[in-house]
């Protein structure tokens, strides 16, 4: 059997990176930069150190502060139109997961005709992208280093996928002192969401030895510091180890996808406004428990990742990776379940449904899962 490995084609990183910003962009073309983010990171200035580093460097560039935290079709169009109107030659996102991916997708339609939810799915963009470089400010959704775009759908309901390989970024700057201001809960969440992509593509059908290689290190990096990070935010190492494990992880499960923990955590209806890294993280443990005898041997050593001494016993061994999880969950004050977060009991068998029906996501997941099992694992953590 063959595989193939893609991913980004420049990663740029190191404390105080960022200043590299505008060198990284003329070795694009670029001369015209459109620099997206979400309004909240806006008002705290998380853009100012790259609007100065291209500025210096002599680039002309506007700020579009409008990405939303669950982009939509519509959103993802204005955004396509903001880059148009101001004749943009390369576009930067610089955030997290949503402003992210708001780029990838409005990068899309600056060369392919149409609204973005006709690209819901894998390898239907048809055009390459304009040249883009992505800036993250949070360590979780690995969003820089992967051809995925994560999108609300307002007609259908729940999120789905625009995939790529045209979507990879062109560069990507890794700086850490960009994250330093990041707060407890979010560093939280958002590294949470990082181990899962990781352990999700290390434990999936689809796993290969380059992906195993880069998600072992990246589940290493979040376990040893992820909680230093959470209780001391200026703590340089841990931001470092949790930066680079979101963009390790990223270029592992781009190439496989993830499973049931994200495929349920999506399904969640953006009524309830859930962010993303809390639903993935609440859900965590009982998945794991669901998936753990399909594969005990990589839960096994996920096991030890989170802590665990080696066992010859493999598949008891296994059994206490979700034991290890849900400790590190009361450890950063996340609950379990989806119920602390308002998610009704009538609502489980529509999350269940979709859940099942993301087949992207189910394909790669070590147990096959169908709805009903799915909402039977729901029903049983519903406390």
């Amino acid at each position: 059997m063959s595989f193939v490995h893609n991913t980004v084609k420049r990663i740029v990183h190191g404390f105080g990176s960022i200043q590299d910003a505008a060198r990284e962009a003329r070795l694009l073309g670029g001369s015209r930069a459109l620099i997206v983010t979400d309004p909240g990171l806006a008002r705290v200035g998380v853009q100012q150190p790259l609007e100065e580093a291209l500025k210096s460097g002599g680039l002309a560039c506007q700020l579009y502060a409008e990405a939303e935290l669950e982009p939509s079709v519509d959103s993802i169009a204005h955004c396509a139109e903001a880059a148009k109107d101001f004749r943009a030659d390369i576009i930067f996102g610089i955030g997290g997961g949503s402003a992210l991916d708001t780029t990838k997708a409005a990068a899309v339609l600056l060369t392919n005709e149409g609204t973005i939810d006709q690209y819901f799915g894998m390898g239907k963009v048809q055009k390459p992208l304009p040249p883009m470089v992505l800036v993250p400010t949070t360590a979780g959704t690995g969003s820089e280093m992967t051809s995925i775009s994560v999108l609300a759908d307002t007609k259908n309901g729940g999120k789905w996928g625009v995939v790529s390989d045209y979507m990879y970024a062109d560069t990507v700057i890794l700086d850490p002192d960009l994250t330093i201001g990041l707060p407890p809960r979010v560093t939280a969440m958002t590294g949470i969401d990082a181990f899962v992509h990781a352990m999700e593509s290390f434990c999936g059908k689809a796993d290969t030895p380059i992906t195993n290689g880069l998600n072992i290190q990246a589940m290493k990096l979040i376990a040893r510091s992820l909680r230093r990070a959470y209780m001391n935010g200026a703590d340089r190492e841990a931001r470092a180890d949790m930066l680079y494990a979101s963009a390790i992880a990223g270029m592992g499960f781009s190439n496989t996808q993830n499973g049931i923990i994200h495929a349920v955590g999506t399904a969640v209806p953006r009524e309830y406004h859930l962010p993303h890294g809390l639903a993935i993280a609440c859900l965590t443990p009982m998945c794991m428990t669901f998936n753990y005898m399909a594969r005990p041997e990589k839960y096994a050593e996920v096991a030890m990742i989170l802590g665990e001494k080696h066992d010859s016993d493999t598949l008891a061994l296994a059994s206490r990776a979700a034991t290890r999880m849900s400790a590190l969950l009361k450890d950063i004050d996340i609950a379990e379940g989806l119920q602390p977060y308002g998610v009704t009991r009538e609502d489980l068998p529509l999350i269940a449904e979709r859940a099942a029906g993301n087949a992207r996501l189910i394909g790669n997941n070590p147990r096959p899962a169908t709805a009903p099992m799915i909402q039977a694992m729901l029903e049983a953590s519903y406390r």
